[in-house]
């Protein structure tokens, strides 16, 4: 089922029902942008989420349509933007894309830095494989809108084009059904799944971002006193970090006096000015 949403804010509110296929990858914890406990709160509460756009998400965008029509030209394709939205409505997961070949292929493009490409994607001769997050968004792209085929194609540190040719893989299909199905069940029944602390803790600070003026509550648990307690052990110990990374500077400032660079086995220090006449401090280890 395609969709033509009429303007950024339909697309924007058709996403919200639906588990796109950028976020996919969280039923099945792999996505590095979105946790399931994050996104089920999202689709629970069917929030619109229109993320800040960053200089690395301006420039992937401004850079698509150059890298398309290399690939294009390269290839001999006739390729489009797709801007239709396809959803399946029972399932409720959702695709947008970005160009497709034909009336029958997909082209994901992606433009990739060079050290990523080297330590999240997997090359073994002439097969290449994207990182999971990637590869998931592509078959559910294939499942919602009915194409026979989809390439992704990754420009790797702005000099280097690597095609992925990928067909509909039934036993993904049906992985990605049943886990829309189990969060979906999840979702009805209310039982939201366990946060995992550390990279949903802002999102928790935020979740509950409110307090009600006079409510007390009787703290004397043990599960609230062990908190507490590592609560203030972490704040005392950022406390002393900082105390202590000053005082070790000031000491190495004192040894190197006005040198910019200095050079040992194992570690580069480099303490020269930026363009306000500040001395900008760093420590690179090597690996």
């Amino acid at each position: 089922m395609f969709i033509k949403p009429e303007n950024k804010n339909e697309w924007l509110k058709l996403r919200a029902e639906d588990i796109t296929s950028t976020e996919v990858a969280a039923l099945f914890g792999c996505s590095p942008y979105i946790t399931l406990f994050e996104l089920w709160h999202r689709k629970k509460n069917k929030t619109i989420v229109e993320l800040e756009e960053n200089d690395r998400m301006k420039w992937g965008i401004r850079l698509q349509d150059t890298i398309a029509a290399g690939i294009a030209e390269d290839k001999n394709w006739k390729i489009r933007r797709i801007n239709s939205y396809a959803r399946d409505p029972e399932l409720k997961l959702g695709a947008s894309f970005d160009f497709g070949i034909g009336a029958d292929g997909i082209l994901e493009v992606k433009n990739v830095d060079g050290l990523v490409f080297k330590d999240g994607w997997i090359v073994d001769g002439e097969n290449v494989e994207a990182p999971p997050h990637i590869e998931l968004q592509v078959q559910q792209q294939l499942l919602v809108s009915g194409r026979q085929y989809a390439y992704i194609g990754a420009l790797v540190g702005g000099n280097r084009i690597v095609m992925i040719r990928r067909v509909p893989d039934e036993k993904v299909f049906s992985a990605i059904k049943s886990a829309a199905e189990r969060f979906w069940c999840s979702v009805a029944s209310g039982i939201a799944p366990d946060p995992d602390f550390k990279r949903d803790a802002e999102f928790i600070c935020q979740l509950y971002n409110q307090a009600s003026a006079g409510k007390v509550m009787d703290g004397n648990t043990e599960e609230m006193h062990t908190l507490a307690t590592e609560y203030e052990k972490y704040r005392l110990m950022e406390k002393e970090g900082k105390e202590g990374k000053a005082s070790t500077k000031a000491q190495i400032y004192m040894k190197i006096e006005d040198t910019e660079r200095v050079k040992a086995d194992g570690f580069t220090i480099t303490a020269g000015l930026d363009k306000n006449q500040t001395r900008v401090f760093r420590i690179l280890w090597r690996k």
